[in-house]
């Protein structure tokens, strides 16, 4: 699928769900993350980063950038924005937002705003940033793929969980980004 053809779908399912989304409360445990779509050999993909092993929360996990609300964020788009210029360089002018997906709540707490976006062709990143280890796309086309998912079980504060799961050369990508990810699949293939 092109990086046109998802952005159509993704546009028709706002559509068809009369163009609302939920919009976040502000509040201590809001925050916000970047689903950004980059077009790779005429194929559409989702930019990923792996969060660096030292790190207290969430060591090695795979995520999209992002993180919490800060009070100079006037909204949560702009949490997301700012976040991945942080995180990987990635400018504001390089990136467009197209819209959002549902709040996302996790079981740490916080209530996660994803936000979706393109970015613009020959958008360049690093991962010079202490949070980040690595940065590396999957293209929809793999992530559209439910032979590539599994279910994998995990324990998760003293529950055993099973929690649906895809495997990338830098770990496994799970959690609330995979939950992310399949919903806007799930958004794209019924559009």
């Amino acid at each position: 699928m092109t990086l046109d053809e998802v952005i159509t779908r993704f546009h028709i399912s706002a559509l068809q769900n009369n163009g609302s989304r939920e919009i976040a409360q502000d509040s201590v445990k809001s925050s916000a993350v970047l689903m950004p779509l980059i077009e790779q050999n005429g194929q559409a993909a989702l930019l990923f980063c792996k969060r660096a092993a030292y790190l207290k929360h969430h060591p090695s996990q795979l995520c999209f950038p992002g993180g919490k609300a800060e009070p100079q964020d006037c909204n949560l788009i702009m949490t997301a924005l700012r976040e991945t210029h942080e995180e990987l360089g990635i400018t504001p002018e390089q990136i467009t937002p197209l819209g959002t997906l549902s709040l996302h709540a996790t079981l740490t707490g916080f209530s996660i705003l994803p936000v979706v976006a393109r970015l613009a062709p020959n958008t360049q990143w690093h991962t010079e940033s202490l949070e980040v280890e690595h940065a590396f796309t999957i293209s929809i086309a793999q992530l559209s793929l439910e032979s590539n998912w599994h279910t994998y079980e995990l324990q998760l504060a003293g529950k055993s969980r099973s929690l649906p799961g895809f495997i990338t050369p830098h770990g496994l990508l799970w959690g609330a980004t995979a939950s992310l990810v399949k919903n806007f699949i799930k958004l794209i293939k019924t559009a």
